[in-house]
């Protein structure tokens, strides 16, 4: 069975506006969800630690909500496509953009336009994350999202 994640795509780095869209458009752009403070040193930092061993933990196969952080009516379900953790230390040659530490390739399974147009049951309240990438643990929400890719698994 797919696990079920929350990620939050907004770019909190110093000097950068986090309801701006750039990181998430070229997530989406280039079809992976990423972290990253733009320096080694950020690796340091415990939501750091927190996001990466979530990352780490992700398989081919579980699914990803994410939502615009500029216009948070724009949501999309995403699909992890690969076992592969893409880390700039260790690939260089695989990394997507500047500033971009570490990223997952993804597919998207299904955007909803609004609120109205989610899964029975789930609203936006339901699919926030407090930290940059958390485990969905609750089972409604899980059953709702397996449902959901299931449906859409033609799109």
């Amino acid at each position: 069975m797919a696990n079920v994640y929350i990620v939050n795509l907004k770019d909190n780095r110093a000097n950068h506006d986090k309801n701006d869209d750039i990181k998430f458009e070229t997530c989406m752009r280039n079809k992976i969800i990423s972290i990253g403070w733009g320096s080694e040193k950020s690796r340091e930092n415990p939501n750091f630690k927190a996001a990466i061993n979530n990352l780490n933990r992700m398989k081919k196969g579980d699914l990803v909500w994410t939502k615009n952080p500029k216009n948070k009516n724009e949501i999309y379900l995403l699909r992890i496509v690969d076992d592969k953790v893409y880390d700039s230390l260790e690939y260089q040659k695989d990394c997507f953009i500047d500033d971009i530490i570490v990223a997952r390739r993804v597919e998207k399974v299904k955007c909803f336009s609004d609120d109205k147009s989610l899964p029975a049951r789930i609203t936006k309240k339901d699919i926030v994350a407090r930290h940059t990438l958390e485990r969905v643990h609750r089972q409604f929400l899980i059953d709702a999202t397996l449902n959901c890719a299931k449906e859409f698994k033609g799109e």
